[in-house]
């Protein structure tokens, strides 16, 4: 990491510095450091007082290195979930953003690291644990019955509750038990009929969570029906079938726009939704006809243009 720093110094300085941010706090992860020390590495790359909040605690490094108590800002988020901001009076500055989050999703990883019950939610949701520690892991959690599987950001604005912090291949990965989905998405859940289905549950709620979107903040994996079977045989790395390919082809803002149509129970409808004239809208779907290759409003069509978008969003 040091090596690509040293190399992006000269070709792109802004990167570099991301870069030796993110190996600073991974450091601190793989090194055991405590709350304080993410604080106060936060204060030392921004230069500034930092502040956080970690399970209701309060706690301020400033710019010296010396202890104070920080004043949360006004617009800081009510959640459980770990808080850090850079207290500045000239605005923030260019790496401020990158700072902060890696605080967080480092005082995540070890507030949960300190959470006695981490280590049973991580065996509860494994397939490869045996019937005997899966069963102690969920009587210690008090588990009975169905039980949701919640997956988000490390960052999202969840409660305190049975939880850990999964790597995956599509980065640090929250995952809670029980209804505890956070107000904000991006969430993924998923429900387990019972102790067994607990694996399963939580690799559907990590597949729900990718399909999350600004329109979508919360999906839920039991509301996609058949559609969850296609969503885990696909693979990003396969062949592309050209119904996806086709959707590769057009900008976001048609993509949207076809969200929108399809959507919608009629061209018009959709058209006041998009605050278009709806002989403008009928035009554009005789396009997009050409160039999905099917419409997209026959149901056959729609069927095909949901099916591809899901997969398009997961990789």
């Amino acid at each position: 990491m040091q090596e690509l720093a040293g190399r992006l110094r000269v070709l792109d300085p802004a990167a570099s510095e991301s870069v030796k941010i993110i190996d600073y706090f991974d450091s601190l992860i793989a090194g055991g450091a405590g709350v304080e020390s993410v604080v106060r590495a936060a204060a030392i790359l921004g230069g500034t007082t930092a502040g956080a909040r970690v399970r209701g605690r309060l706690l301020g490094i400033d710019a010296d290195g010396a202890r104070i108590t920080p004043t949360p800002p006004a617009s800081l988020s009510d959640t459980d979930a770990p808080c850090v901001w850079l207290q500045r009076d000239t605005g923030s500055a260019v790496n401020d953003a990158m700072i902060v989050d890696r605080a967080q999703v480092a005082l995540a990883i070890i507030t949960a690291r300190a959470d006695p019950t981490t280590g049973a939610v991580e065996r509860v949701i494994d397939a490869g644990v045996s019937r005997v520690d899966r069963e102690a892991a969920a009587h210690r959690l008090r588990l009975d019955g169905e039980v949701r599987v919640v997956a988000a950001p490390p960052h999202s604005r969840h409660v305190t509750t049975a939880s850990t912090v999964l790597a995956t291949a599509e980065g640090a990965v929250w995952i809670g038990l029980g209804e505890v989905v956070p107000p904000e998405g991006p969430v993924g859940t998923s429900v387990a009929r019972d102790l067994d289905d607990l694996p399963r549950a939580c690799a559907d709620a990590r597949l729900a969570l990718r399909l999350a979107d600004d329109r979508h903040r919360v999906v839920d994996a039991g509301e996609l029906g058949v559609l969850v079977e296609l969503a885990r045989a696909f693979h990003p790395s396969g062949p592309r079938h050209p119904d996806l390919a086709a959707l590769d082809a057009l900008d976001a803002r048609t993509l949207e726009a076809l969200d929108v149509v399809v959507d919608s129970e009629s061209i018009r409808a959709a058209a006041t939704r998009l605050s278009l004239h709806h002989s403008s809208l009928q035009s554009r779907h005789e396009s997009w006809t050409r160039q999905l290759g099917y419409d997209p409003l026959t149901p056959r069509g729609r069927a095909r243009f949901l099916a591809a978008r899901m997969l398009q969003r997961l990789g």
